[in-house]
């Protein structure tokens, strides 16, 4: 039996003092139970062999639209949700929203992502009634569907996408905990060791991170010199990114008659590749926009250039970066990088908890029910902690496996950072 709880605990572990700290607490009461042969017999994505050609996007959309027009707020029919697993063994994700992602910029619309959640959520009540029923082999076929969906919307060309995959990937977990404290559930730990690390990738919508400002900007001119009409227009503009009226012109204004700083901004242009005589012709509040937009450039880059680390170094490194205040663009257009990059963090750390709880079922199939007392006693390779680049802490108190993530550096107090599952073998 699963039991999610939010507590107040004691966080305990070895050589560190015990604080109160709120966990959230999965208790999992599961059977020893050894890898199944084939060991790849159970697996958590798609495979090859089930894959079709075609774009799963648009077969996901019709399934919701399918279901609203029949005007009921009624479950997805076992039909629908079949035609989603169809839909999540297709090969080939394509948002399609690549031209509107250049035109549209921050404001692009971005109503399908909702639709997304929303199958997640009817999918997620088909694996709980699998699971309640032990159809365990029809729980698998469900959460294939719901982690190649997750996968599928990572590929959305947006930070916002990537989001809302993680946390489809969350909703698809919440059940797959509940079906390995079913008696008879066969154990993963090879299959979670199959999923790609990270599960969901950030690059996409970085890039796309990257367009919708490019889109954004794209008034700016660098190569002819802007008429007042249009340097009013892009100011106009760049005020409303940040809600704040007579902000930007108050700055540039202060700023043209800032000799100093004119010269530091023409340099800095000159350096990036803009030729001394071009910006000659340049007014002084389009050598300022375009200076402010190279220090975004640049801050944004320090950031993203730092996401493919690690989690515990990139976040490490991510937390120290401190942009200037005070400056347009840089306040209104910087991506929270490191609230995403958390985020990501977690959903891994989530995941690599899962395979030591089946590692600990390996290891009590072969010693008679029994856990281990300490983690380096287990035979298979453990993943570390995502936060930290260490082994997870690991007790075992009167019989019963505690396994507790670390929280990163400022989630200290946040339970969802503090997971503790706590693991009994059933006799």
């Amino acid at each position: 039996m699963t039991e999610v709880l939010l507590s107040c605990a004691v966080a305990i572990a070895s050589g560190v003092a015990s604080t109160p700290r709120p966990e959230m607490l999965i208790r999992l009461t599961v059977d020893a139970t050894p890898t199944p042969k084939p060991a790849l017999r159970y697996l958590l994505l798609p495979e090859l062999k089930e894959m079709t050609q075609g774009n799963p996007i648009p077969n996901y959309l019709k399934c919701v639209l399918d279901q609203e027009s029949t005007g009921t707020n009624a479950p997805f029919s076992r039909f629908t949700l079949k035609q989603v697993d169809r839909a999540a063994r297709m090969d080939k994700p394509d948002w399609q929203i690549m031209p509107k992602l250049k035109t549209d910029g921050i404001g692009l619309l971005l109503p399908d992502l909702q639709k997304m959640r929303q199958l997640a959520s009817e999918l997620q009540a088909r694996f709980r009634d699998e699971i309640a029923l032990r159809r365990f082999d029809d729980a698998v076929v469900t959460a294939k569907t719901m982690f190649a969906l997750s996968r599928h919307m990572a590929d959305h060309p947006t930070l916002i996408g990537d989001l809302v995959a993680i946390a489809i990937a969350h909703v698809a977990i919440g059940p797959f905990e509940e079906m390995l404290g079913q008696p008879g559930c066969p154990n993963f730990y090879w299959a979670l060791t199959a999923l790609p690390h990270p599960f969901v990738a950030l690059d996409k919508g970085m890039e796309g991170e990257r367009t919708l400002i490019d889109a954004e900007l794209r008034g700016l001119d660098d190569t002819n010199p802007m008429t007042t009409a249009q340097l009013k227009k892009m100011i106009t503009h760049i005020q409303q990114l940040e809600r704040q009226d007579n902000k930007v012109i108050t700055w540039l204004s202060d700023r043209a008659k800032d000799e100093k700083h004119m010269e530091a901004a023409r340099r800095r242009l000159i350096a990036n590749g803009i030729p001394a005589e071009r910006l000659e012709l340049f007014s002084p509040y389009q050598v300022l926009l375009l200076d402010e937009k190279l220090e975004y450039v640049i801050h944004r880059d320090e950031a993203m250039k730092l996401i493919p680390l690690p989690t515990w170094e990139a976040i490490a490194i991510l937390d120290k970066l401190q942009p200037p205040k005070g400056r347009p663009l840089v306040d209104s257009l910087l991506p929270s990088l490191h609230r995403v990059r958390r985020a990501q963090g977690l959903l891994e750390q989530r995941l690599a908890l899962l395979r030591h709880v089946e590692a600990l079922r390996l290891y009590a199939a072969d010693h008679g029910g029994r856990l281990p007392e300490k983690l380096s006693d287990v035979a298979v390779p453990l993943p570390v902690d995502p936060f930290t680049g260490k082994p997870f802490r690991y007790e075992r108190l009167d019989g019963v496996g505690h396994l507790r993530g670390n929280a990163p550096k400022g989630n200290e107090d946040n339970a969802a950072y503090n997971l503790h599952y706590e693991v009994i073998i059933r006799k």
